[in-house]
C-alpha cells in the first residue's frame, strides 16, 4: 500500500500518466500551416511549417501522431480553368507526420500525387489516400516500410472512409457523382453507387454499419449499408436553400447524430440520419464551413476566407466564440 501511495504522490507531482492536454489541429491551406489552438486557454498555442497547401488532417487511433494531407497542386476548384494554372510540384506532395507530443514533423510519406483527404486504418498501420489528378486511391504504409499500392476509382476523388472492420474502403468521387467501394486489401473495385449532386466528404460510423456521404450541389446526404455499399436513403438537407452545400462531417458520441457543415452556406446541420431528419440547424457559424471536429462539449469548425474557427456548444447550439488561426483554415482534428 505504501508503494501505490507513494507512486500516485510521484505522478501528481510530475504529471506521470496523466492524460495529454486538449488541443485542436487546423490546417491552413492557403497560409501553408498548421495551426494547434488549446480550447482551454483559448489560444494559437504553436503554427507547423507542415508543407504546402495542407489540407486532409486526422489523428492516429492513439492520438500520438498527426497526418496532414501536403500538395505542391496549384489551388483550383469549380470554376478554375486548370490549364492556366501553374504546373504541379510533385516533389510537394505527402503526408507529413507530426508527432502531437513536441509538434514536429516527423517525415513526409509518399502518397500518390495531389493527396487531399485520407483515413486512417483502424489499426493504425495504413492510410488510405485520395488522388485527385489522377483518379486513384494510394494506401500508404504509416511504418513507411512498404511501397504504397494504388487503385483506380471514378473522376476527383475526394473524401475517403474506412469500415471499422478495415476491410473496406470507400472513395467519394465528386466529378463521377459516385461513392465507389474497394477491397482495402487489393484495393479492387467491389461496387459504386450514384448519387447525383458532387458526392464529397466520407464517414464511417463508430458503430461499424453505415457509410455517410455528404452531396455537395445536391444538398444531400446519403446513408450506405457499410457492409456491402448498398444505398439506404438519401437525405434533402438543402430543403430548397440552393446556398447550402453539405461538406465536412461529424458525429456524435452516442452515434445517433451527425454534424454537418454547409459551405458557402455559413449553417451547421444536426442531423438524425436513421430517420431521415434535420434536428436543428444551426446558423451564423462563419464563412464557407469546411472541415468540423468534436473537442468535448464543443463543435469546432473551419472558416476558410475569414481565416477563423468557429466553437460551438452542443448542447444549446450556439456559436461560442471564433479565433483567428490563419488565413484559410481548411480541415479540424481535435483530442
Amino acid at each position: 500500500m505504501r508503494r501505490v501511495l507513494v507512486l500516485a504522490a510521484f505522478a501528481l507531482v510530475t504529471g506521470f500518466d496523466q492524460p495529454p492536454p486538449q488541443r485542436v489541429f487546423v490546417s491552413d491551406e492557403t497560409g501553408n500551416r498548421v495551426v494547434v489552438f488549446d480550447p482551454v486557454t483559448k489560444k494559437v498555442v504553436a503554427s507547423i511549417d507542415a508543407g504546402r497547401r495542407p489540407r486532409g488532417i486526422r489523428l492516429s487511433p492513439d492520438g500520438k501522431s498527426l497526418y496532414v494531407a501536403v500538395s505542391g497542386s496549384a489551388i483550383g476548384g469549380p470554376g478554375v480553368d486548370e490549364s492556366k494554372l501553374p504546373p504541379a510540384d510533385h516533389a510537394a506532395d505527402g503526408i507529413a507526420v507530426i508527432d502531437t507530443a513536441t509538434l514536429k514533423v516527423l517525415r513526409v510519406l509518399r502518397a500518390g500525387t495531389d493527396p487531399e483527404t485520407f483515413d486512417v486504418s483502424p489499426d493504425g498501420k495504413t492510410l488510405f489516400v485520395s488522388n485527385e489528378d489522377a483518379s486513384t486511391v494510394s494506401a500508404v504504409d504509416v511504418a513507411g516500410k512498404l511501397h504504397s499500392r494504388s487503385g483506380k476509382v471514378g473522376d476527383q476523388p475526394e473524401g475517403v472512409a474506412v469500415t471499422r472492420d478495415g476491410r473496406r474502403v470507400f472513395v467519394a468521387c465528386e466529378g463521377a457523382d459516385q461513392v465507389v467501394m474497394l477491397d482495402a486489401a487489393t484495393l479492387k473495385q467491389r461496387g459504386a453507387v450514384t448519387i447525383a449532386g458532387r458526392t464529397r466528404g466520407l464517414l464511417a460510423s463508430a458503430d461499424g454499419k453505415f457509410i455517410y456521404v455528404t452531396v455537395e450541389f445536391g444538398g444531400k446526404l446519403g446513408v450506405l449499408d457499410a457492409a456491402d455499399g448498398h444505398l439506404i436513403r438519401v437525405v434533402d438537407l438543402a430543403r430548397g436553400d440552393d446556398k447550402l452545400r453539405p461538406m465536412g462531417m461529424a458525429e456524435a458520441p452516442d452515434g445517433k447524430t451527425l454534424f454537418v457543415t454547409t459551405g458557402r452556406g455559413g449553417a451547421v446541420l444536426e442531423v438524425d440520419p436513421s430517420k431521415g431528419e434535420i434536428v436543428r440547424r444551426i446558423d451564423g457559424v462563419g464563412a464557407r464551413l469546411w472541415g468540423i471536429a468534436r473537442s468535448g462539449g464543443s463543435l469546432v469548425t473551419a472558416n476558410g476566407p475569414s481565416g477563423e474557427i468557429s466553437v460551438i456548444d452542443r448542447a444549446t447550439g450556439k456559436v461560442a466564440a471564433r479565433y483567428k488561426v490563419g488565413v484559410g483554415p481548411w480541415g479540424v482534428a481535435a483530442r
